[in-house]
This record gives C-alpha cells, sequence and structure tokens, in this order.
C-alpha cells in the first residue's frame, strides 16, 4: 500500500516572493497594453483611411476621364451640354462628390471642364467653365500650361477635364487637438483627363457657362 505523498509545505516568505512575481507580471502585461493599444489604434485608423483615399482617387480618376470621353463625342457645345456633363460627372463619382460647396471639407468638390487651343504662339485657353467649390484651384483644366508642358499641335484642341475632391487620408490623425506628429496629409485628390475631340473642335462654347 502506497503511502500518501505529503506537499512540502512553501514557507510564508517564498509564498508572498511568488504573489509579487505575479503580480509584477501581470502590471507588466497591462503597462504594455497602455503603451501600445494607442499605436494599434492610430495604424488602424492611418491603413482605413489611406483605403479610402485610394478608392476615392480611383473613383474620380475614372470620373475625369468617362466624362472627357463623353464631351469629345460631342459636335458643338451649348451650356447646357455642359451642365449635362456637370450632372454626369456627378453620378459617375458616387457615392464620392464630383462638385460641392457645402458640408465638410472633406465633402466638398470642384469639377472642372475646358478646351485648350494650339497655335503658332502656343497654348491658348478656349474657354473653361466649372462647378464646385472655387477655392479648390485647378491646375490642369482652365490654364494653358498642360502637364509634362505638353504643346497642342497648331490648329488642334484638347478638351481637359479635372476633378477636385478636398478629402485628404488621415484627416483625423491631423485634426486640430490630435495632430499627429503634426501631420496634415497629402494634397487633396486631383485627377485629370486630356482627349482631342472627335467630331469637332469644341473651341466655342456657344453661351455663358451653367450656373
Amino acid at each position: 500500500m502506497r503511502r500518501p505523498e505529503r506537499r512540502q509545505a512553501i514557507p510564508t516568505g517564498r509564498r508572498r516572493g511568488f504573489q509579487r512575481v505575479r503580480l509584477g507580471r501581470s502590471g507588466s502585461a497591462a503597462l504594455e497594453f497602455a503603451l501600445l493599444a494607442p499605436l494599434v489604434v492610430v495604424l488602424m485608423v492611418a491603413v482605413a483611411e489611406t483605403v479610402t483615399y485610394l478608392r476615392g482617387w480611383h473613383r474620380l480618376e475614372r470620373t475625369a476621364a468617362e466624362v472627357a470621353n463623353i464631351a469629345s463625342q460631342y459636335q458643338t457645345l451649348v451650356p447646357a451640354d455642359v451642365a449635362t456633363l456637370f450632372d454626369a460627372a456627378s453620378t459617375i463619382a458616387a457615392p464620392w462628390k464630383a462638385w460641392a460647396t457645402t458640408g465638410p471639407a472633406t465633402g466638398r468638390a470642384r469639377t472642372i471642364i475646358g478646351v485648350v487651343n494650339g497655335t503658332g504662339a502656343g497654348n491658348v485657353l478656349a474657354w473653361t467653365c466649372s462647378r464646385g467649390d472655387a477655392g479648390l484651384a485647378g491646375r490642369v483644366a482652365g490654364v494653358t500650361t498642360l502637364p509634362n508642358s505638353f504643346r497642342v499641335p497648331s490648329g488642334q484642341t484638347v478638351l481637359v477635364v479635372e476633378v477636385i475632391s478636398a478629402a485628404r487620408p488621415w484627416s483625423i490623425l491631423s485634426a486640430t487637438g490630435f495632430g499627429f506628429f503634426g501631420t496634415t496629409g497629402p494634397d487633396p485628390i486631383r485627377t485629370y483627363a486630356i482627349v482631342r475631340p472627335r467630331q469637332a473642335q469644341l473651341n466655342a462654347l456657344g453661351g455663358a457657362c451653367p450656373a
């Protein structure tokens, strides 16, 4: 018959030492979590806002390209046609805004449509119309200096569509009162398309820009 094993009693001082070790480990884990949790939250927000920014950029790039393609098929353009193009931009860009003057900064946007003529003296702006927040200045449409210093061949025209959104990634992280190392994020989303009219020069609008 086996004798029951006797457990050796742990001295009170050593038992308290073990308890202090366990408490110390628990405290260290809690401290590590408290230090890492804000960083994890910041990274998650940054990733989410960056993904949203890239989706918006892709959507607005498609908007500029499709509006330019539609406009290039007109034989003539009048203000009513330009208004239709602005409406088309709004539909294609949804749920993003192609043009908007009210609401939060991330909801403001502007669409600019213009035609640039090529002359012997260089590019000349034939006409330009825009709808949306005028504070979002165009850099491609409505100007004569095209990307890469492109010079329109003399006697030809190009139609330019630019869509600008005030939305920026990590706007939450750069908000007043939270500023993440002073970040402000990149510039607003800017997309554009430049095409040659298929049917006619389109260098005359035939009226004032639609409101």
